[in-house]
């Protein structure tokens, strides 16, 4: 073997890449393939690439998508305030400002258009509705009609326990009942007025009285004829009322005892 100094040097193979280092005299040597030098991309290129069309759509397609759902979410969570019924009105019933409330609702722009605003409370106060609204539901305009003259009413005293144990509130439907003496003992009960509006109930006095307190109670009288009854029965009876239920329209026949 030659000494290194003897060595020459490696020249390059005809393959590509490939450098040959021979180590004896006989042609044997060593091949050794050189690694082609690795590149990195520079700055300026990769910042160039960056604003190539695609990559600037998809940004502005994601910002666009964000200021739309910011759109809708501030459309939906804004609420406006719109009159809502305090308790259950009927169809027909001339609307009262203690009718109604203020409420903050929130949705489309359309649907809050169909209310009532809250403003408006002076304006629709002596309106009829044309259809029932329940309690706790938004008033809708369709529900306004012409502005109607106040019903006939009638108020009639009532003791706190014939008067639901005075949970009879406005807005009820009650028929009135009236309880009368025989002059030859005994009594008969029977119904002088039915399906009525409760439209006022006076308060109940509190302390050891109020169970054998009388209340007044104003009622509608869709026909002022039945006054005279009402009066006779408040008059010579005793008035009990009885709230109308589902079967409203069923008879109630006269019941009498003794006599």
């Amino acid at each position: 073997m030659k000494p290194w100094s003897q060595l020459r040097l490696g020249r390059k193979a005809p393959d590509e890449g490939v450098v040959e280092f021979p180590l004896s005299g006989n042609g044997a040597g060593m091949r050794v393939r050189l690694r082609e030098p690795r590149h990195t991309q520079p700055a300026r290129e990769r910042k160039r690439s960056f604003l190539q069309p695609l990559p600037v759509a998809g940004v502005a397609l994601v910002l666009v998508a964000l200021v739309g759902y910011l759109a809708v979410y501030s459309q939906t969570t804004r609420r406006s305030g719109v009159l809502v019924a305090t308790h259950d009105l009927p169809a027909g019933a001339v609307v009262r400002a203690s009718d109604l409330r203020a409420a903050g609702i929130a949705g489309d722009h359309s649907v809050i258009a169909a209310l009532v605003p809250a403003r408006q409370l002076a304006l629709v106060a002596g309106s009829r509705l044309t259809t029932a609204v329940p309690a706790g539901s938004p008033l809708p305009r369709s529900a306004l009609g012409g502005r109607g003259a106040a019903p006939a009413a009638f108020t009639v005293a009532v003791p706190l326990l014939h008067a639901l144990g005075g949970n009879v509130r406005p807005g009820d439907r009650v028929t009135v009942l009236a309880t009368y003496q025989a002059p030859a003992g005994g009594a008969q009960t029977r119904a002088v007025a039915r399906h009525l509006e409760v439209l006022a109930v006076g308060q109940a006095p509190s302390g050891f009285d109020r169970a054998s307190a009388t209340i007044p109670v104003t009622l509608a009288l869709p026909d002022p004829s039945v006054a005279s009854a009402l009066a006779l029965a408040g008059e010579a009876g005793k008035i009990d009322l009885l709230r109308d239920g589902a079967r409203a329209a069923a008879p109630i026949p006269a019941a009498s005892v003794g006599g």
